[in-house]
């Protein structure tokens, strides 16, 4: 019996007597026919080989993604705050508001995706990130006579709903000037 070792294509070779077994190709595919072969198979052992197989495929994904040159969603949003001279908190959650609509086409944007997109950027810690009240942040963005964050029409007035205003495009445009 014999299986390569990480190129990710597996074999099997068995000869008991008159009786051959020659399994081959990737490592998912030889031990799935092994199981049917042995009738092994059980709920928890395919659950495993579920699980396997969707981290070999988000692996790969991330390999394809890499070697394409398409931004890992953090460094390039830390790529647009340090490219427009954003620091302030507010501005940063603003920025993250409007990088998650527009860049990712999130149709709404829960404080804790705010957070993950701003502690992915790398320039402050999740604990960091955490302390940030963004909902105190997000309601003085929505109030004022120009406000730069408002609640589409039809949505609920929720936090997570929250869209910039042409002000809060103006806003951030200045900023990069």
């Amino acid at each position: 019996m014999s299986e390569t070792g990480s190129s990710g294509i597996g074999r099997i070779y068995i000869k008991a007597g008159s009786e051959e077994i020659d399994l081959s190709g990737s490592a998912r595919e030889v031990s799935d026919n092994w199981l049917n072969i042995t009738k092994q198979d059980t709920w928890q052992s395919t659950l495993s080989r579920i699980r396997m197989a969707r981290q070999e495929a988000i692996n790969k994904a991330m390999e394809i993604v890499v070697k394409s040159g398409i931004p890992e969603r953090g460094s390039a949003f830390r790529r647009l705050l340090d490219t427009c001279g954003v620091k302030r908190k507010s501005d940063v959650i603003l920025a993250a508001i409007h990088y998650l609509r527009s860049v990712e086409k999130e149709r709404d944007t829960p404080p804790r995706d705010v957070r993950t997109l701003i502690a992915q950027s790398g320039k402050w810690d999740e604990d960091e990130v955490e302390k940030w009240n963004l909902s105190l942040y997000i309601n003085r963005m929505l109030d004022g006579s120009s406000p730069l964050l408002e609640y589409p029409e039809g949505k609920a007035r929720k936090n997570r709903f929250v869209v910039l205003t042409g002000d809060g495009v103006d806003h951030l445009e200045s900023m990069s000037l």
